[in-house]
């Protein structure tokens, strides 16, 4: 019986090891990869206090907004890809109100810009593999072009990241120092991101819709360019 108590207790102890040794290398693989983001976030967070840059009022330390920011932007799918698109907008006005809706308008319109640049490469791919003519390709990246607004708009799951400000002159002389007598305005730095996913769905439904104003066969040659099985196009179409 004790024998049998021995083989139990020594039994218990060895999955207590592995399962240990598993948790360490599961704490090891993260701890790795945060010290990425940390190392990286800290070195651009010193670099840009350098610069007069600063958060808001009431924010976590700049270190820390950028660290996460370097988090997201790490995150991966299942299959490797990446999870987030990511986008900068920077502008300068005389309020932080108003640096702030024309730095996320930038940031915002450079999403979108991205967003068609995915779908203008994968029409190149299937015209360069002679899958549709150029007069269709060029159809098509027309339409992607004009549907820039419309797919900014489109946009409203955004993650801010972070939004930090200086103060700059509009007059400095060759040192950068400011001149007597200049005005102070506010510069505003903001990063975004979107699920790649969810964002290339919303663009595709904008440009689809602008494609069938044209030609509905446009919009079919678009769904096999993007693999979209026609089922769900008429899935997607009743929820809308």
């Amino acid at each position: 019986m004790k024998r049998i108590i021995v083989i139990c207790l020594i039994a218990c102890i060895n999955f207590m090891h592995i399962d240990n040794a598993q948790a360490q290398g599961g704490k090891k693989e993260l701890k790795n990869k945060d010290l990425k983001a940390v190392k990286i976030a800290r070195t651009e967070a010193r670099k840009r206090e350098k610069q007069g840059w600063d958060v808001a009022p009431g924010s976590i330390p700049m270190a820390k907004l950028f660290e996460n920011a370097w988090e997201m932007e790490l995150e991966e799918n299942a299959d490797g890809s990446k999870r987030y698109i990511v986008a900068t907008g920077s502008s300068v006005a005389g309020t932080n109100s108003a640096a702030d809706q024309a730095a996320m308008t930038a940031a915002r319109n450079e999403l979108a810009a991205a967003l068609g640049a995915k779908v203008s490469e994968l029409i190149e791919t299937k015209r360069a593999n002679d899958q549709i003519d150029q007069k269709t390709a060029n159809t098509l990246d027309k339409t992607v072009s004009n549907s820039k607004s419309l797919i900014q708009a489109e946009l409203t799951q955004i993650k801010t990241a972070y939004k930090i400000y200086r103060q700059v002159s509009d007059q400095v002389d060759k040192k950068g120092r400011p001149l007597q007598g200049a005005k102070t305005n506010v510069n505003t730095e903001v990063k975004i991101f979107y699920n790649q996913e969810e964002a290339m769905k919303a663009a595709t439904k904008i440009i689809r819709k602008e494609l069938e104003k044209e030609s509905d066969e446009l919009g079919k040659q678009l769904d096999d360019i993007l693999n979209i099985n026609p089922r769900k196009r008429g899935e997607e179409l009743k929820k809308d």
